[in-house]
């Protein structure tokens, strides 16, 4: 007998947003930190992608990111795009990011001395992801995975179609999607709880 298929581990909504407050905006690291946090939750991008990431990638007038074929799962070119305060995170990044990475390609470098300038790498990002979901109080192991699975929930949440949200997380067969929709089912299971009655007819 096939034993199911483990459901990926998302965040709830509150932990999510403890998360999320966690890095200081008014300090370089702390806005760099939330910058890569943000792509992988609200934009469903895996951290090799944010980790590999070009300056010139971001499209600022039209709000999106381009992903370059060698840095993508599958190599195959991606759009992903950003919404309003994801982007103007961004920005912000962009203007502090220059006193640390003048003449370097990546979006997201080292901040520290000695490390200044090098390219952001999985691991970095992998212990900084750890570190910040501790400070949050989050019981659950968060990995950066989690942030993309949490990305297609919410999505799906929102009212996204399944279709849209295999474009968004770039699945090749809908079949990866679909497991996500096995997570909505306690909503399911709270909407049809809270339906009214139907008046039967005499």
């Amino acid at each position: 007998m096939r034993s199911r298929r483990e459901l990926p581990k998302t965040l709830t909504a509150e932990d999510l947003h403890r998360l999320l407050a966690t890095p200081n905006l008014e300090v370089p690291t702390g806005l760099r930190d939330r910058c890569v946090l943000e792509l992988m939750v609200r934009c469903g991008l895996r951290v090799s992608e944010v980790c590999g990431l070009h300056l010139r990638d971001v499209d600022w007038r039209e709000g999106e990111i381009r992903l370059r074929p060698e840095i993508t799962k599958g190599g195959k070119e991606a759009v992903a795009y950003l919404d309003a305060p994801t982007l103007a995170l961004l920005e912000r990044w962009k203007a502090v990011r220059r006193q640390f990475a003048a003449g370097k390609p990546h979006l997201f470098v080292c901040i520290r001395s000695g490390q200044r300038g090098e390219q952001l790498d999985r691991r970095r990002v992998w212990e900084m992801t750890c570190r910040r979901a501790q400070k949050a109080g989050i019981e659950q192991a968060v990995w950066n995975h989690t942030l993309r699975h949490t990305f297609a929930t919410s999505a799906l949440a929102d009212g996204f179609t399944i279709r849209e949200v295999q474009r968004l997380m770039r699945h090749e067969d809908i079949r990866t999607t679909a497991i996500y929709l096995e997570l909505r089912e306690p909503a399911l299971k709270a909407k049809v709880r809270a339906r009214r009655d139907h008046e039967v007819a005499p």
